[in-house]
């Protein structure tokens, strides 16, 4: 199967802060994290926290945690990031958590890494497990230029240019990531400029959903800036067009061009002078690497749709699962393997789906057992045609009815108990499906809310519809281009 793309996000947002006066912190981290979030073609598996917009780790670490536990899924962590820039000697150089975990993730499966701020933690990954670089697809990263001449101007009275702020947060790093055999591509403030976000687009978002309601007051300030200081009639939203790049690459045209790294005079501070990191068909010596020069408007359409989309149909991924409750779950394995050649299904890593006596206080509570009392053999098949799931459960407590009830005809009104759903964000959906009617919950309490299991990456409620059927709302699977679990 072609699955998700698995994706880690190191971020420097500080969107709401600001770094002083009439100087907010950018935006675009949180636009870049709210399309990854809503996009089905990816599986954001791990986030952390970078230096870059703010010299405050534990800004980015907590705005970064904030917004991730408020429009993100259970199953995604925030881990924080270094400190301080790489130092010149790499023996110098300490890991972090969120190294760690991004160490930890790799050994699980690839990752693209989508760098949006200084790439401290990348290089630290590098520099301390060699052995995982062919782990990682593609570092994704906004940085670069063509030349020394070519600034970074969006609007019509700015007096000074835009640094190449990722790049200059940490230049050895970006040594560092230059010296590795790893696939980079740049999505440099050319492809960026060509992407606006205008007043009309604010006022949509602040229309739609609670996400992007959200954005849109906190970009008022972000625009009124922009306008003022730089004469831009909107802003670019620079981390979000790599975001895109993530996403559908087939919205972009790239070269395959060397880059690397030259001091000059600043063309921020004439008095001083800085690197640049320089990517053009001239570079003779240097490290290739995909330099975009162009993103369809398509890119920039995809993207708004998806963070405005509040319906449910953006949060339905695909089927999950058929639950069967049964008396046994050995000899409901045999009669699914006689008469429809069901098998064992195994996870990601090999191990069979199968769980005895499972008695985790998550999972009764997600199932609406509120006094968490449970034990329960858990197993599931798969069929090897039609990558069809069943899980098949028997519940030694609590004892439910253990007889069947009379097989309704096939008009009759009713379904089967449940029907199981993978969705992108539980709690978003949680909170949407309580308000409607003819919902009911499996446990009306005002406590039954989604929780994650212990241990895997799953969130799940359950609730009953008008006509009877049992659902399950489930978070934490990644999904195939059969939109079936993996």
């Amino acid at each position: 199967m072609d699955a998700q793309k698995r994706v880690w996000v190191d971020t420097d947002i500080a969107i709401g802060h600001e770094s002083g006066l009439f100087r907010l912190c950018d935006v675009d981290d949180a636009y870049a994290l709210a399309v990854l979030l809503r996009s089905v073609e990816v599986c954001v598996v791990g986030v952390s926290s970078t230096l870059g917009n703010t010299d405050d780790i534990k800004v980015t670490t907590n705005t970064a945690r904030s917004f991730i536990s408020t429009y993100g899924p259970n199953s995604v962590s925030v881990y924080q990031g270094a400190e301080s820039t790489l130092p010149e000697e790499s023996s110098k150089a300490t890991t972090n958590e969120a190294v760690e975990q991004l160490a930890a993730a790799l050994r699980k499966g690839p990752l693209t890494i989508l760098a949006i701020g200084a790439v401290t933690n990348i290089a630290l990954l590098l520099l301390k497990y060699p052995d995982l670089e062919d782990r990682i697809d593609e570092i994704v990263l906004v940085a670069g230029r063509r030349s020394m001449d070519q600034h970074f101007i969006s609007g019509l009275w700015q007096a000074k240019p835009f640094r190449d702020l990722n790049f200059e947060s940490d230049v050895r790093a970006f040594e560092v990531l230059l010296g590795s055999e790893v696939k980079l591509t740049l999505v440099p403030f050319e492809a960026c400029h060509q992407v606006w976000i205008r007043p009309r687009d604010l006022a949509r978002l602040g229309e739609s959903s609670k996400i992007g309601r959200f954005l849109a007051e906190r970009s008022l300030g972000w625009l009124a800036e922009w306008e003022a200081i730089f004469g831009a009639k909107g802003f670019n939203p620079f981390d979000m067009v790599a975001a895109g790049y993530v996403i559908n690459p087939q919205s972009f045209k790239w070269h395959q061009w060397k880059a690397t790294i030259q001091e000059g005079p600043d063309d921020t501070d004439h008095e001083n002078r800085k690197s640049y990191l320089l990517c053009n068909p001239d570079i003779k010596k240097g490290r290739q690497v995909n330099y975009c020069v162009y993103v369809d408007d398509i890119c920039r359409t995809l993207m708004l749709e998806r963070i405005c989309v509040h319906d449910m149909s953006d949060f339905v991924l695909g089927l999950s699962h058929v639950n069967v409750v049964v008396p046994c779950v050995d000899e409901a394995t045999e009669f699914y393997g006689h008469v429809l050649g069901f098998q064992q299904a195994y996870d990601s890593d090999g191990n069979k789906m199968d769980y005895t006596g499972v008695e985790m206080k998550p999972f009764a509570l997600d199932a609406g057992i509120m006094d968490a009392k449970v034990n329960v053999d858990v197993r599931f098949l798969k069929h090897p045609q039609a990558n069809i799931y069943l899980e098949l459960m028997a519940y030694h407590a609590p004892k439910g009815n253990q007889m069947i009830p009379p097989q309704p005809k096939t008009y009759d009104v009713g379904g089967p108990r449940h029907i199981a759903l993978e969705v992108s964000n539980c709690k978003e959906v949680f909170e949407f499906l309580r308000k409607q009617e003819g919902v009911k919950m499996i446990n009306p309490s005002d406590n039954y809310h989604p929780v994650k299991l212990d241990g895997f990456p799953i969130t799940f409620f359950y609730w009953i519809d008008k006509y009877g059927i049992q659902w399950e709302m489930e978070a934490g699977r990644r999904i195939g281009i059969s939109r079936g679990i993996v």
